[in-house]
């Protein structure tokens, strides 16, 4: 019995019968429609599986967790079928048609179906080129683009090169394990190493887009203390309970400036002297007997 067990683990997985692909597991969500804890945990309890295993706080994060999906609404998704010509033939997929179309137009910000046809096709075009013109891939882009929001179809096309950029710096990083030569190697990672470094420029084009050209100044003063250039919005000159007027005026109101050189050019000033008292300066005035 032990012997057939473990023949039994040695055996490679069998593949199923329709195409060799493994049976896709569902799992179906509820939501509860109330804002009462007590009524949503009660409806939970219900159409959770193994709900009573979950502690307090585990039963918290999963209502928290059910309500953000929720927020988030279900994904654009298509159905692509292979043209015997060739090509695909694309459909929206949904309860509505008119829904799931207008679901379309959002993810690519898109007012007719020109754009949407536009950026399909380009998707589609790379998916094909490295053997993956599937609808799960494809559906798989659709959501990263419409997670992103663009506000306008120049966003929503550096989206699509964005995930394009990306899926194939992630291809090029996984032939360096199967990399036999170490040209081979240095050639894969080289252009991984671009492809990651044109995928951050991307997001930084997208940030800037969004920011509409803000730019962010910064105010470097001078303290007079120590000559030392401070970058900050404002800074304290003089310290203490010093004001303004007590500032050399020919710096400003505010104080700032270079400081002055003194006898120490590491900025300690000028030695004072210790207590012994200044010698006497002569009278110019002589003591001459005057004249009658």
């Amino acid at each position: 019995m032990t012997e057939t067990s473990k023949a039994k683990r040695k055996q490679p997985a069998r593949k199923g019968k329709a195409g060799g692909q493994p049976q896709e597991r569902s799992v179906t969500i509820p939501f509860p429609d109330t804002d009462s804890e007590d009524e949503a945990n009660r409806i939970l309890a219900k159409d959770v599986p193994d709900w009573g295993k979950l502690d307090k706080d585990e039963r918290v994060e999963l209502l928290r967790l059910i309500r953000d999906y929720r927020k988030r609404g279900d994904p654009a998704k298509v159905k692509l079928t292979r043209k015997p010509a060739g090509g695909w033939s694309i459909a929206p997929v949904g309860k509505s048609e008119m829904l799931a179309l207008l679901k379309l137009y959002e993810t690519f910000s898109a007012n007719s179906i020109d754009p949407v046809n536009a950026r399909a096709n380009e998707l589609l075009k790379y998916l094909g080129s490295v053997g993956a013109d599937n609808e799960a891939r494809y559906n798989a882009a659709l959501s990263f683009i419409e997670s992103m929001k663009p506000q306008d179809q120049a966003e929503a096309l550096l989206l699509v090169q964005m995930y394009c950029t990306h899926d194939a710096a992630i291809r090029a990083l996984s032939q360096l394990g199967s990399a036999e030569w170490v040209p081979t190697a240095q050639t894969f990672g080289n252009l991984a190493t671009k492809l990651l470094s044109t995928s951050q420029r991307q997001m930084d084009t997208l940030a800037r887009m969004r920011r509409g050209g803000e730019q962010v100044v910064k105010h470097i003063h001078v303290d007079n203390r120590g000559g030392q250039a401070v970058i900050a919005e404002n800074v304290n000159q003089g310290g203490g309970t010093a004001k303004n007027e007590d500032q050399c005026h020919g710096a400003g109101n505010s104080g700032n400036g270079p400081a002055l050189l003194g006898h120490d050019a590491q900025g300690n000033g000028v030695p004072i002297p210790s207590r012994e008292r200044a010698e006497a300066v002569q009278d110019a005035r002589r003591d001459e007997p005057r004249r009658a």
